[in-house]
């Protein structure tokens, strides 16, 4: 595990990827925190390894600064771990872990849907089976990243049919540990987009039902099935 972080093929793919998206993310710690994130999750970076500073620099063709910067965002979501002495590792997640999380997710969003109106406008509706529909034509775990954009556009329109401000302020704070959960989905080979669809689509049939026991009950399979 002290070996190089990236294999030559995805240092190849790192140099294609990093210089189209500096016009999209705000700056080069944005950009070298995405690429560790994404290879973290997809497995390239499997967990226990140590993410040498000057190594990931020469990968990355940046600096150590901007290497270190990235590293302490990622420590602060939970995918890296840093310890005095031995430096940051990737973060080993066990199935309690990724339990624990989606029971969290789960609770959150199923308070939130005692307080929503349900059924949702049609519009809204309308809006969330788009939203789902469009996780069919990805192709994963390349399309990992839109994936869970369009993960977060859902649950962000679901979490906005109810006004409790705060509720959405904690699911906000909680919304990095969404990529711990996609862990285990990716490496596992278990996600499909088809599958991913589903689930979500799942979701909308129990908010139409204008029952909030039953989005309640099909949230919390939701985050467990994940």
């Amino acid at each position: 595990m002290e070996g190089r972080p990236f294999s030559e093929p995805a240092k190849a793919s790192l140099a294609r990827t990093l210089a189209p998206r500096v016009a999209e993310r705000t700056t080069l710690v944005d950009q070298v925190a995405h690429r560790i994130r994404r290879e973290i999750i997809l497995g390239t970076l499997d967990p226990g390894r140590h993410l040498v500073e000057k190594r990931l620099a020469e990968d990355l063709s940046v600096s150590r600064g901007t290497v270190r910067e990235a590293l302490t965002r990622l420590a602060s979501t939970g995918l890296v771990e840093f310890s005095p002495g031995s430096g940051n590792r990737v973060r080993y997640f066990s199935d309690g872990d990724i339990n624990e999380i989606g029971e969290v997710f789960a609770a959150l969003e199923g308070r939130a849907a005692m307080h929503a109106v349900v059924p949702p406008s049609k519009s809204v509706e309308k809006e969330l089976r788009r939203i789902a529909e469009r996780m069919r034509g990805l192709r994963l775990p390349d399309d990992v990243d839109d994936l869970m954009a369009l993960d977060r556009q859902f649950h962000g329109t679901l979490l906005n049919q109810q006004s409790n401000a705060k509720l959405i302020e904690a699911w906000q704070s909680l919304e990095s540990l969404l990529a711990v959960m996609m862990v285990p989905i990716m490496r596992r080979g278990v996600g499909t987009a088809d599958i991913q669809a589903d689930r979500h689509l799942l979701l909308v049939d129990a908010a139409m039902t204008g029952e909030p026991e039953l989005l309640i009950k099909g949230l919390e399979q939701h985050y467990y099935q994940a």
